[in-house]
C-alpha cells in the first residue's frame, strides 16, 4: 500500500479537497482507496455523508490503547462510501480532545502507521488528510506516509503556511531512514 499524507500547517489551503480528488483519482484508474479523516474538523468524513458529530465509533478510538493498535480494530472503524472502492476511516470531534486528553504519553505518534499495517492487504493505497497544526494528528500522517502532498495557495498567509510546513518536515526527516519526499500543489 502507498500512503500519501495531505498536509499543510495553514487552514482552508484545499486539503481535503486534494484528498478526495486523490482518492477519486486513483479509485477511477481502479485501485482500492483507504481515506483517513484525521482531521478533527471532519470535512472529509462529511463529504462523504457522515456526521463527525454524531459518529459513535472514529478514527479517536485508534488513539486510547496507549499506541498499541488491537488488532481488527482498524477495519472495524471503516466506512463505506458512494464508490466501491473508496473507504472511509472517519473523523470525529472528539479527535479535537486528544492533545488535552493524552499530555506526556509517549507512542502515540505511530499510531495511524500500525493502524495502516492492519489494512496493508486490502487496500493499494491510503490517503490521510491531516489538520492544519503540528500535534499528535499531523505527526501520525507524516510518519505513517511515504508521499506528502502540500496543497498552497498562492497569497502571502498560505506562503508562510508552505514555509512553516517544510520547516516542520525538515524536523520530521532527521527521525526517519529516509527522507519523506513531497509534492507542492498550487
Amino acid at each position: 500500500m502507498k500512503v500519501w499524507a495531505v498536509a499543510n500547517q495553514k487552514g482552508g489551503v484545499g486539503k481535503t479537497t486534494s484528498s478526495i480528488a486523490l482518492a477519486g483519482l486513483l479509485a477511477d484508474a481502479g485501485k482500492r482507496v483507504v481515506v483517513v479523516d484525521l482531521d478533527p474538523h471532519g470535512s472529509m468524513t462529511s463529504y462523504f455523508g457522515y456526521d463527525p458529530d454524531t459518529l459513535e465509533h472514529s478514527a479517536f478510538d485508534l488513539f486510547l490503547h496507549q499506541g498499541n493498535v488491537p488488532e481488527g480494530l482498524p477495519a472495524s472503524l471503516l466506512r463505506s462510501t458512494s464508490n466501491e472502492r473508496i473507504s472511509l476511516l472517519p473523523s470525529s470531534t472528539a479527535l479535537a480532545t486528544l492533545e488535552r486528553q493524552s499530555p506526556g504519553k509517549s507512542g502515540l505518534g505511530l499510531v495511524v502507521s500500525k493502524s495502516l499495517a492492519q489494512l496493508w492487504q486490502d487496500f493499494d493505497h491510503a490517503i490521510i488528510d491531516s489538520p492544519p497544526l503540528l500535534g499528535v494528528l499531523m505527526v501520525n500522517a507524516l510518519a505513517a506516509s511515504q508521499h506528502l502532498v502540500i496543497p498552497v495557495q498562492t497569497e502571502f498567509l498560505a506562503v508562510k503556511g508552505l514555509e512553516r510546513m517544510v520547516n516542520t518536515l525538515a524536523m520530521i526527516n532527521r527521525s526517519r531512514k529516509q527522507a519523506l519526499p513531497y509534492t507542492i500543489v498550487p
